[in-house]
């Protein structure tokens, strides 16, 4: 399992995620510019009750500089550098983006589903490889990590976890692969949970074989937050799981669509109020520039089977009242990032309001970064076109030349003003 973390990193601070042990319970994070390891943060205390994970956080950065940071372990506060314990990728770099609303272009790695435990036939190292040639190749500025980071429920479990379950599938699926802990360490990481960090098409109301649903909700959730939350952007209370972030001039909302969930009726849901009106705060806020909004099930891409899907009945209504949201005001230059489907494409939405002129929204998919199946074509429909109770006519379609699901993969995007 790596120590190090490079998480959510802005103008002006970053969130450096760390891990130490009984042994080094003590953390200690130097870090400069350009290679430059003079400065010192406040050494962090972990707990054994967190699996001794933490944030440091640094403050008072230069924007758009190339930082490097180092994180040693300690038993004690006062121990020396010559006592501490140095792990193997204990070092990470990043750079700190341009202050927000700044004209810059921008490039970013995106993808989900990274299948672990299975041993050498799931083996996540040859994937995360590659990956991290990319990083280099594109010069990219962050990756996002849409849902699925583990496989808690692969193989299927036959008893009720406990924390210490989860926390291990966090161990094999990051330890267990050398170029994961070192792509872990190279870049921002932005990271949203989608089922499998609880359990498979996990709903609030959802029928299991064995334990609690709020018992298993509970620890997963805990893992979650001390493996891959923490190091997010806190932006809506301890609480929230979703969160916003900004590049320059191109912002983000990360959507949390599993742990409000409700599938069945009345009142499925895939977000809860609060959610939702923060998200069209966001939409509002930032109605003319070009965005991205990350959810880890497709919203744009209309599935046959649609089960737990944005397109399936029991989340429809929510998802049209997005639609009418963003017709309404005329929300365009919008862009939905997703995985979950073991497959990629471009994907469009002609909107229509009953009594405006038309725009397009859009689709990226990119899935899996490490999976056996693979979805073809013909899960989804290409082409449908469907009204809301409110008049607004939506029309989505796949363009079948993008569509991609021969083999493990991550998608590589440029911005560079309103062209992607």
């Amino acid at each position: 399992m790596p120590n190090l973390i490079i998480g959510h990193v802005s103008y002006d601070r970053a969130r450096i995620w760390v891990r130490g042990s009984s042994k080094g319970p003590v953390a200690f994070l130097s870090y400069g510019l350009d290679g430059d390891l003079t400065q010192e943060a406040e050494p962090l205390l972990l707990e054994e009750r967190h699996a001794y994970t933490g944030v440091i956080t640094l403050e008072g950065l230069e924007a758009a500089e190339r930082y490097t940071c180092a994180v040693s372990f300690g038993q004690a506060f006062d121990d020396t550098p010559a006592v501490r314990l140095y792990p193997r990728y204990n070092t990470g770099t990043f750079k700190t983006t341009p202050p927000e609303g700044a004209e810059v272009e921008l490039n970013f790695i995106f993808g989900s589903c990274n299948l672990h435990s299975l041993g050498i036939v799931s083996a996540p190292g040859p994937a995360y490889e590659r990956i991290g040639e990319l990083v280099k190749e594109k010069n990219a500025d962050f990756m996002i990590h849409c849902g699925d980071q583990i496989y808690y429920d692969v193989p299927i479990p036959a008893v009720s976890p406990d924390i210490d379950q989860y926390r291990n599938k966090y161990l094999d699926a990051w330890g267990d692969s050398t170029p994961t802990a070192a792509l872990l360490t190279q870049l921002p990481h932005y990271m949203i949970l989608d089922d499998h960090e609880i359990v498979d098409d996990f709903s609030n109301d959802k029928d299991i074989r064995i334990g609690s649903l709020d018992y298993i909700k509970t620890v997963a959730l805990k893992a979650y937050r001390e493996f891959q939350h923490i190091h997010n952007p806190q932006v809506y209370g301890n609480d929230a799981l979703y969160y916003n972030f900004a590049f320059g001039r191109y912002p983000f909302f990360v959507m949390d669509i599993r742990t409000e969930r409700y599938q069945k009726a009345p009142g499925a849901q895939m977000m809860g109020q609060q959610q939702l009106n923060h998200f069209f705060e966001w939409l509002q806020t930032h109605r003319d520039a070009v965005k991205f909004v990350v959810t880890s099930g497709p919203f744009v891409g209309e599935v046959r089977n649609s089960g737990d899907k944005w397109s399936s009945e029991a989340f429809r209504p929510q998802r049209e009242q997005i639609i009418d949201f963003i017709a309404q005001n005329h929300i365009s230059k919008l862009v939905f990032l997703t995985g979950d489907r073991h497959n990629a494409y471009y994907a469009t939405m002609a909107i229509t309001p009953p009594d405006g002129d038309s725009f397009t929204i859009h689709e990226l998919m990119s899935s899996p970064i490490n999976q056996l199946s693979k979805r073809s074509l013909h899960h989804y429909h290409t082409e449908l076109e469907s009204k809301t109770q409110n008049g607004t006519t939506y029309k989505c379609e796949i363009d079948v030349d993008t569509y991609y699901a021969t083999h493990s993969n991550v998608m590589c995007v440029h911005v560079s003003g309103s062209i992607l």
